[in-house]
Protein backbone atom coordinates (compact mmCIF):
# COMPACT_ATOMS: atom_id res chain seq x y z
CA UNK A 1 0.00 0.00 0.00
CA UNK A 2 1.33 3.42 -0.91
CA UNK A 3 2.18 5.92 1.80
CA UNK A 4 -0.60 8.57 1.99
CA UNK A 5 1.85 11.06 3.52
CA UNK A 6 4.59 10.67 0.91
CA UNK A 7 4.17 14.22 -0.44
CA UNK A 8 4.27 15.67 3.07
CA UNK A 9 7.36 13.63 3.91
CA UNK A 10 9.16 14.85 0.80
CA UNK A 11 8.14 18.43 1.56
CA UNK A 12 9.52 18.04 5.09
CA UNK A 13 12.81 16.72 3.72
CA UNK A 14 13.03 19.72 1.43
CA UNK A 15 12.24 22.14 4.26
CA UNK A 16 14.78 20.60 6.66
CA UNK A 17 17.49 20.52 4.01
CA UNK A 18 16.81 24.15 3.06
CA UNK A 19 17.16 25.11 6.72
CA UNK A 20 20.55 23.37 6.97
CA UNK A 21 21.84 25.08 3.83
CA UNK A 22 20.55 28.50 4.91
CA UNK A 23 22.14 28.23 8.36
CA UNK A 24 25.48 27.28 6.84
CA UNK A 25 25.45 30.10 4.30
CA UNK A 26 24.44 32.63 6.97
CA UNK A 27 27.27 31.45 9.24
CA UNK A 28 29.68 31.82 6.33
CA UNK A 29 28.33 35.33 5.56
CA UNK A 30 27.57 34.16 2.03
CA UNK A 31 24.95 35.76 -0.20
CA UNK A 32 21.67 33.88 -0.35
CA UNK A 33 21.11 31.82 -3.52
CA UNK A 34 19.28 33.99 -6.03
CA UNK A 35 18.57 34.22 -9.73
CA UNK A 36 19.20 37.97 -9.57
CA UNK A 37 22.60 39.28 -10.59
CA UNK A 38 23.67 41.48 -7.69
CA UNK A 39 27.38 41.64 -8.49
CA UNK A 40 29.95 39.85 -10.62
CA UNK A 41 30.67 37.52 -7.69
CA UNK A 42 27.08 36.95 -6.57
CA UNK A 43 26.33 33.70 -4.79
CA UNK A 44 28.31 30.95 -3.08
CA UNK A 45 31.56 30.06 -4.77
CA UNK A 46 31.33 26.27 -4.89
CA UNK A 47 29.17 26.26 -7.98
CA UNK A 48 26.55 24.31 -6.05
CA UNK A 49 24.75 26.86 -3.86
CA UNK A 50 26.80 26.17 -0.72
CA UNK A 51 29.43 28.55 0.66
CA UNK A 52 33.01 27.29 0.79
CA UNK A 53 34.41 26.36 4.20
CA UNK A 54 37.05 28.61 5.78
CA UNK A 55 38.25 26.38 8.63
CA UNK A 56 37.91 22.87 10.07
CA UNK A 57 34.72 23.60 11.97
CA UNK A 58 32.99 25.22 9.03
CA UNK A 59 34.27 22.43 6.76
CA UNK A 60 32.16 19.97 8.74
CA UNK A 61 29.18 22.31 8.39
CA UNK A 62 29.90 22.59 4.67
CA UNK A 63 29.83 18.80 4.33
CA UNK A 64 26.48 18.71 6.12
CA UNK A 65 25.19 21.47 3.84
CA UNK A 66 26.38 19.64 0.73
CA UNK A 67 24.66 16.47 1.92
CA UNK A 68 21.53 18.54 2.54
CA UNK A 69 21.81 19.95 -0.98
CA UNK A 70 21.83 16.45 -2.46
CA UNK A 71 18.86 15.45 -0.30
CA UNK A 72 16.92 18.56 -1.26
CA UNK A 73 17.50 18.09 -4.98
CA UNK A 74 16.55 14.43 -4.87
CA UNK A 75 13.45 15.05 -2.76
CA UNK A 76 12.30 17.93 -4.96
CA UNK A 77 12.85 15.77 -8.06
CA UNK A 78 10.81 12.93 -6.56
CA UNK A 79 8.12 15.40 -5.53
CA UNK A 80 7.93 16.85 -9.02
CA UNK A 81 7.64 13.38 -10.59
CA UNK A 82 4.94 12.23 -8.20
CA UNK A 83 2.90 15.41 -8.49
CA UNK A 84 3.22 15.48 -12.29
CA UNK A 85 2.12 11.88 -12.66
CA UNK A 86 3.84 9.20 -14.75
CA UNK A 87 2.53 10.21 -18.18
CA UNK A 88 3.25 13.92 -17.80
CA UNK A 89 6.67 13.10 -16.40
CA UNK A 90 7.53 10.88 -19.38
CA UNK A 91 6.29 13.46 -21.87
CA UNK A 92 8.34 16.18 -20.17
CA UNK A 93 11.39 13.91 -20.24
CA UNK A 94 10.91 13.24 -23.94
CA UNK A 95 11.05 16.98 -24.69
CA UNK A 96 14.23 17.60 -22.68
CA UNK A 97 16.45 17.61 -25.75
CA UNK A 98 15.07 21.05 -26.57
CA UNK A 99 16.84 22.40 -23.46
CA UNK A 100 20.16 21.16 -24.85
CA UNK A 101 19.32 22.54 -28.29
CA UNK A 102 18.57 25.97 -26.82
CA UNK A 103 21.85 25.87 -24.90
CA UNK A 104 23.64 24.96 -28.13
CA UNK A 105 22.23 28.14 -29.70
CA UNK A 106 23.64 30.17 -26.80
CA UNK A 107 27.07 28.62 -27.36
CA UNK A 108 27.07 28.78 -31.16
CA UNK A 109 26.01 32.44 -31.34
CA UNK A 110 27.96 33.50 -28.22
CA UNK A 111 24.79 35.00 -26.76
CA UNK A 112 25.94 35.15 -23.14
CA UNK A 113 28.86 37.47 -23.87
CA UNK A 114 26.69 39.69 -26.05
CA UNK A 115 24.26 40.43 -23.20
CA UNK A 116 25.63 43.17 -20.88
CA UNK A 117 26.44 41.95 -17.37
CA UNK A 118 25.01 44.98 -15.60
CA UNK A 119 22.10 45.89 -17.87
CA UNK A 120 20.03 44.41 -20.71
CA UNK A 121 19.79 44.39 -24.49
CA UNK A 122 16.82 44.24 -26.85
CA UNK A 123 16.06 41.07 -28.74
CA UNK A 124 16.63 42.98 -31.98
CA UNK A 125 20.05 44.31 -30.93
CA UNK A 126 21.08 40.83 -29.76
CA UNK A 127 19.97 39.36 -33.07
CA UNK A 128 22.07 41.88 -34.98
CA UNK A 129 25.19 41.46 -32.83
CA UNK A 130 25.02 37.66 -32.77
CA UNK A 131 23.76 36.90 -36.26
CA UNK A 132 20.94 34.72 -34.92
CA UNK A 133 17.62 35.31 -36.77
CA UNK A 134 15.37 37.53 -34.66
CA UNK A 135 12.18 35.46 -34.67
CA UNK A 136 13.92 32.21 -33.86
CA UNK A 137 16.17 33.91 -31.31
CA UNK A 138 13.15 35.15 -29.36
CA UNK A 139 11.61 31.68 -29.28
CA UNK A 140 14.85 30.11 -28.05
CA UNK A 141 15.23 32.80 -25.40
CA UNK A 142 11.72 32.25 -24.08
CA UNK A 143 12.50 28.59 -23.43
CA UNK A 144 15.72 29.62 -21.73
CA UNK A 145 13.81 32.08 -19.53
CA UNK A 146 11.72 29.16 -18.26
CA UNK A 147 14.97 27.38 -17.35
CA UNK A 148 16.23 30.50 -15.53
CA UNK A 149 18.94 31.05 -18.14
CA UNK A 150 18.56 34.79 -18.91
CA UNK A 151 15.35 36.66 -18.10
CA UNK A 152 13.15 39.38 -19.57
CA UNK A 153 13.51 42.51 -17.38
CA UNK A 154 11.06 44.40 -19.60
CA UNK A 155 9.18 43.42 -22.75
CA UNK A 156 11.49 42.67 -25.66
CA UNK A 157 14.72 42.82 -23.64
CA UNK A 158 17.03 40.15 -22.24
CA UNK A 159 19.24 40.32 -19.15
CA UNK A 160 21.44 37.94 -17.22
CA UNK A 161 20.46 35.69 -14.36
CA UNK A 162 23.22 34.28 -12.16
CA UNK A 163 23.00 31.13 -14.28
CA UNK A 164 23.63 32.78 -17.65
CA UNK A 165 26.17 35.10 -16.01
CA UNK A 166 28.41 32.10 -15.28
CA UNK A 167 28.87 31.59 -19.01
CA UNK A 168 30.51 35.02 -19.15
CA UNK A 169 32.64 35.05 -16.01
CA UNK A 170 33.72 31.40 -16.38
CA UNK A 171 34.66 30.92 -20.04
CA UNK A 172 36.12 27.48 -19.32
CA UNK A 173 32.71 26.35 -18.10
CA UNK A 174 31.28 27.65 -21.37
CA UNK A 175 33.90 25.66 -23.27
CA UNK A 176 32.80 22.50 -21.45
CA UNK A 177 29.17 23.27 -22.26
CA UNK A 178 30.19 23.73 -25.89
CA UNK A 179 31.80 20.29 -25.94
CA UNK A 180 28.59 18.80 -24.56
CA UNK A 181 26.28 20.61 -26.99
CA UNK A 182 28.45 20.35 -30.09
CA UNK A 183 30.08 16.91 -29.73
CA UNK A 184 28.45 14.86 -26.98
CA UNK A 185 24.83 15.75 -27.74
CA UNK A 186 25.02 14.78 -31.44
CA UNK A 187 26.81 11.58 -30.37
CA UNK A 188 24.11 10.75 -27.83
CA UNK A 189 21.42 11.30 -30.45
CA UNK A 190 22.94 8.43 -32.46
CA UNK A 191 23.35 5.93 -29.62
CA UNK A 192 20.45 3.80 -30.86
CA UNK A 193 22.01 3.64 -34.33
CA UNK A 194 25.36 2.58 -32.88
CA UNK A 195 23.73 -0.15 -30.81
CA UNK A 196 22.17 -1.51 -34.01
CA UNK A 197 25.27 -1.14 -36.16
CA UNK A 198 27.92 -2.14 -33.59
CA UNK A 199 26.03 -4.20 -30.97
CA UNK A 200 29.07 -5.81 -29.33
CA UNK A 201 31.84 -3.38 -30.22
CA UNK A 202 34.37 -2.10 -27.71
CA UNK A 203 36.28 -0.05 -30.24
CA UNK A 204 36.49 3.73 -29.69
CA UNK A 205 35.71 4.46 -33.33
CA UNK A 206 32.44 2.52 -33.50
CA UNK A 207 30.26 4.80 -31.42
CA UNK A 208 27.36 7.18 -31.62
CA UNK A 209 29.95 9.92 -32.08
CA UNK A 210 31.37 8.24 -35.19
CA UNK A 211 27.94 7.89 -36.75
CA UNK A 212 26.97 11.47 -35.88
CA UNK A 213 30.13 12.95 -37.40
CA UNK A 214 30.59 10.38 -40.18
CA UNK A 215 34.19 9.70 -39.19
CA UNK A 216 36.33 6.62 -38.61
CA UNK A 217 38.49 8.55 -36.13
CA UNK A 218 38.05 8.14 -32.37
CA UNK A 219 36.98 11.33 -30.62
CA UNK A 220 40.45 12.47 -29.56
CA UNK A 221 41.93 11.92 -33.03
CA UNK A 222 38.99 13.80 -34.55
CA UNK A 223 39.48 16.69 -32.14
CA UNK A 224 43.23 16.85 -32.75
CA UNK A 225 42.53 17.51 -36.44
CA UNK A 226 40.23 20.44 -35.62
CA UNK A 227 42.17 23.08 -33.63
CA UNK A 228 39.07 25.04 -32.64
CA UNK A 229 37.22 22.01 -31.28
CA UNK A 230 40.36 20.66 -29.62
CA UNK A 231 41.09 23.97 -27.91
CA UNK A 232 37.50 24.16 -26.66
CA UNK A 233 37.71 20.61 -25.31
CA UNK A 234 40.95 21.29 -23.42
CA UNK A 235 39.60 24.54 -21.99
CA UNK A 236 36.42 22.73 -21.01
CA UNK A 237 38.32 20.03 -19.15
CA UNK A 238 40.18 22.78 -17.31
CA UNK A 239 36.81 24.34 -16.49
CA UNK A 240 35.67 21.14 -14.79
CA UNK A 241 38.61 21.59 -12.46
CA UNK A 242 37.21 24.84 -11.05
CA UNK A 243 34.48 23.37 -8.81
CA UNK A 244 32.63 20.26 -7.70
CA UNK A 245 33.75 16.68 -7.29
CA UNK A 246 35.97 16.80 -10.38
CA UNK A 247 37.78 19.97 -9.32
CA UNK A 248 41.54 20.36 -9.07
CA UNK A 249 40.99 21.28 -5.42
CA UNK A 250 39.58 17.81 -4.81
CA UNK A 251 42.80 16.38 -6.26
CA UNK A 252 44.92 18.68 -4.11
CA UNK A 253 43.07 17.69 -0.93
CA UNK A 254 42.05 14.14 -1.80
CA UNK A 255 45.41 12.38 -1.48
CA UNK A 256 48.34 12.79 0.98
CA UNK A 257 50.68 14.19 -1.65
CA UNK A 258 53.10 15.46 0.99
CA UNK A 259 53.79 11.82 1.93
CA UNK A 260 55.52 11.34 -1.42
CA UNK A 261 58.51 13.45 -0.41
CA UNK A 262 60.63 14.99 -3.18
CA UNK A 263 59.05 12.88 -5.91
CA UNK A 264 58.56 13.45 -9.61
CA UNK A 265 55.01 12.84 -10.80
CA UNK A 266 54.36 11.88 -14.41
CA UNK A 267 50.95 13.29 -15.34
CA UNK A 268 49.89 10.87 -18.10
CA UNK A 269 47.47 12.44 -20.56
CA UNK A 270 47.58 15.59 -18.46
CA UNK A 271 46.22 17.93 -21.12
CA UNK A 272 47.43 21.48 -20.64
CA UNK A 273 48.73 20.65 -17.16
CA UNK A 274 46.15 22.55 -15.11
CA UNK A 275 46.03 19.85 -12.41
CA UNK A 276 49.81 19.51 -12.19
CA UNK A 277 50.01 23.29 -11.86
CA UNK A 278 47.51 23.24 -8.98
CA UNK A 279 49.43 20.47 -7.23
CA UNK A 280 52.79 22.18 -7.79
CA UNK A 281 51.46 25.37 -6.22
CA UNK A 282 50.40 23.49 -3.07
CA UNK A 283 53.27 20.97 -2.76
CA UNK A 284 56.61 22.68 -3.45
CA UNK A 285 58.59 19.48 -2.85
CA UNK A 286 57.00 17.79 -5.88
CA UNK A 287 58.00 18.10 -9.53
CA UNK A 288 55.80 17.23 -12.48
CA UNK A 289 56.12 16.08 -16.07
CA UNK A 290 52.94 16.51 -18.10
CA UNK A 291 52.65 14.09 -21.02
CA UNK A 292 50.08 14.41 -23.80
CA UNK A 293 49.68 14.94 -27.53
CA UNK A 294 51.35 17.92 -29.17
CA UNK A 295 48.42 20.36 -29.28
CA UNK A 296 47.76 20.06 -25.55
CA UNK A 297 51.45 20.32 -24.71
CA UNK A 298 51.83 23.50 -26.75
CA UNK A 299 48.84 25.03 -24.94
CA UNK A 300 50.19 24.03 -21.52
CA UNK A 301 53.68 25.31 -22.21
CA UNK A 302 52.33 28.69 -23.27
CA UNK A 303 50.10 29.08 -20.20
CA UNK A 304 52.53 27.79 -17.54
CA UNK A 305 53.08 30.36 -14.75
CA UNK A 306 56.68 31.55 -14.82
CA UNK A 307 57.13 30.72 -11.13
CA UNK A 308 56.65 27.02 -11.90
CA UNK A 309 59.05 26.73 -14.81
CA UNK A 310 61.58 24.06 -13.92
CA UNK A 311 59.16 22.24 -11.61
CA UNK A 312 56.49 21.56 -14.22
CA UNK A 313 57.75 20.24 -17.54
CA UNK A 314 55.85 19.29 -20.69
CA UNK A 315 56.65 16.57 -23.17
CA UNK A 316 54.84 15.04 -26.12
CA UNK A 317 54.01 11.39 -25.51
CA UNK A 318 51.40 8.92 -26.74
CA UNK A 319 50.18 6.85 -23.80
CA UNK A 320 49.72 3.85 -26.10
CA UNK A 321 53.45 3.80 -26.83
CA UNK A 322 56.13 2.49 -24.43
CA UNK A 323 56.85 4.91 -21.62
CA UNK A 324 59.99 6.94 -22.33
CA UNK A 325 60.73 7.68 -18.67
CA UNK A 326 62.46 5.12 -16.44
CA UNK A 327 62.54 4.69 -12.66
CA UNK A 328 59.42 6.79 -12.23
CA UNK A 329 58.31 7.71 -8.69
CA UNK A 330 54.62 8.29 -9.40
CA UNK A 331 52.38 7.90 -12.42
CA UNK A 332 49.22 9.98 -12.23
CA UNK A 333 46.23 9.38 -14.51
CA UNK A 334 43.33 11.76 -14.12
CA UNK A 335 40.12 11.02 -16.01
CA UNK A 336 42.05 8.92 -18.51
CA UNK A 337 40.98 5.31 -18.12
CA UNK A 338 37.28 6.09 -18.19
CA UNK A 339 37.76 7.37 -21.74
CA UNK A 340 38.83 3.94 -22.97
CA UNK A 341 37.30 0.46 -23.29
CA UNK A 342 38.86 -2.16 -21.02
CA UNK A 343 41.43 -3.61 -23.41
CA UNK A 344 42.74 -0.12 -24.24
CA UNK A 345 42.86 0.84 -20.55
CA UNK A 346 44.91 -2.30 -19.91
CA UNK A 347 47.36 -1.28 -22.65
CA UNK A 348 47.78 2.16 -21.07
CA UNK A 349 48.62 0.59 -17.71
CA UNK A 350 50.91 -2.04 -19.26
CA UNK A 351 53.06 0.71 -20.77
CA UNK A 352 53.70 2.12 -17.29
CA UNK A 353 54.93 -1.06 -15.62
CA UNK A 354 58.43 -1.31 -17.22
CA UNK A 355 59.14 2.26 -16.05
CA UNK A 356 58.18 1.54 -12.43
CA UNK A 357 60.50 0.92 -9.47
CA UNK A 358 59.61 -1.46 -6.62
CA UNK A 359 58.29 1.49 -4.60
CA UNK A 360 56.58 3.33 -7.48
CA UNK A 361 52.92 4.23 -7.32
CA UNK A 362 50.15 4.59 -9.84
CA UNK A 363 47.50 7.09 -8.75
CA UNK A 364 44.26 7.03 -10.72
CA UNK A 365 41.73 9.86 -10.43
CA UNK A 366 38.47 8.65 -11.90
CA UNK A 367 34.87 8.24 -10.93
CA UNK A 368 34.82 5.04 -8.87
CA UNK A 369 31.26 3.82 -8.58
CA UNK A 370 30.52 2.73 -5.00
CA UNK A 371 28.03 -0.04 -4.17
CA UNK A 372 24.43 1.08 -4.81
CA UNK A 373 23.67 1.46 -1.10
CA UNK A 374 26.46 4.06 -0.79
CA UNK A 375 25.27 6.21 -3.70
CA UNK A 376 22.94 9.12 -3.09
CA UNK A 377 20.30 9.55 -5.78
CA UNK A 378 21.73 12.84 -7.06
CA UNK A 379 25.31 11.56 -7.20
CA UNK A 380 24.21 8.33 -8.82
CA UNK A 381 22.46 10.32 -11.54
CA UNK A 382 25.64 12.28 -12.21
CA UNK A 383 27.81 9.19 -12.44
CA UNK A 384 25.25 7.51 -14.71
CA UNK A 385 25.34 10.60 -16.92
CA UNK A 386 29.12 10.29 -17.09
CA UNK A 387 28.86 6.60 -17.86
CA UNK A 388 26.50 7.33 -20.76
CA UNK A 389 28.85 10.10 -21.94
CA UNK A 390 31.71 7.61 -22.08
CA UNK A 391 29.52 5.14 -23.97
CA UNK A 392 28.37 7.50 -26.72
CA UNK A 393 31.78 9.15 -27.20
CA UNK A 394 34.27 6.33 -26.65
CA UNK A 395 32.56 2.96 -26.09
CA UNK A 396 34.09 3.28 -22.62
CA UNK A 397 32.57 3.41 -19.14
CA UNK A 398 32.84 4.42 -15.50
CA UNK A 399 34.07 1.63 -13.22
CA UNK A 400 33.73 0.16 -9.74
CA UNK A 401 36.66 -0.56 -7.41
CA UNK A 402 36.47 -4.21 -8.49
CA UNK A 403 36.67 -3.14 -12.14
CA UNK A 404 39.86 -1.17 -11.44
CA UNK A 405 41.40 -4.10 -9.57
CA UNK A 406 40.69 -6.27 -12.62
CA UNK A 407 42.25 -3.75 -15.03
CA UNK A 408 45.39 -3.54 -12.90
CA UNK A 409 45.71 -7.32 -12.65
CA UNK A 410 45.27 -7.71 -16.41
CA UNK A 411 48.02 -5.13 -16.97
CA UNK A 412 50.36 -6.92 -14.55
CA UNK A 413 49.45 -9.45 -11.83
CA UNK A 414 51.72 -7.56 -9.42
CA UNK A 415 49.69 -4.36 -9.66
CA UNK A 416 47.40 -4.19 -6.64
CA UNK A 417 45.18 -1.53 -5.12
CA UNK A 418 46.80 -0.22 -1.94
CA UNK A 419 44.13 2.32 -1.05
CA UNK A 420 41.04 4.04 -2.37
CA UNK A 421 40.90 7.66 -1.25
CA UNK A 422 37.51 9.34 -1.12
CA UNK A 423 36.98 12.96 -0.14
CA UNK A 424 33.94 15.16 -0.48
CA UNK A 425 30.23 14.51 -0.71
CA UNK A 426 30.33 12.94 -4.16
CA UNK A 427 31.36 9.37 -3.40
CA UNK A 428 31.87 8.56 -7.08
CA UNK A 429 33.66 11.58 -8.57
CA UNK A 430 35.95 12.55 -5.67
CA UNK A 431 37.99 9.35 -5.67
CA UNK A 432 41.61 8.34 -6.17
CA UNK A 433 42.87 4.78 -6.53
CA UNK A 434 46.43 4.19 -5.33
CA UNK A 435 48.12 1.12 -6.82
CA UNK A 436 51.55 -0.40 -6.18
CA UNK A 437 53.63 -3.37 -7.29
CA UNK A 438 53.33 -6.31 -4.90
CA UNK A 439 55.70 -9.28 -5.15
Amino acid sequence: MSDPTVLLNLAATISNAALTITRHNLAASAPAPSFVVESSSNGPVNGNGVARAKDGKSELAQTEALDATASLIQASTDLQILVSGPENYLKSLSYAYHDITALAVVIEFDLARKVPLESSVSFKELSISSGCPLGRLERVLRLLFVRRIFYEPRPGYVGHTVVSQRMVINPELTAFLGHCTHEAFPAASRLVDSLRKYPSSEEPNQTGFNIAFNTVDPLFTFLSKDPERFDRFNRGMAGLSKSGGRSAQQVVEGFPWDSLGAATVIDVGGGNGHVSVALAEHYPQLSFVVQDLEAAIVSGTESLPSALKGRVQFEVHDMFQPQTRKGVDVFYLRHILHDWPDHYAVRILQNLVPAMKPDSRVIISDSVIPPPEQLHGLHEKLVRYLDMQMMVLHNARERTEEDFADLLARADPRLKIKNVWRKGPDAAASTMVEAVLVG
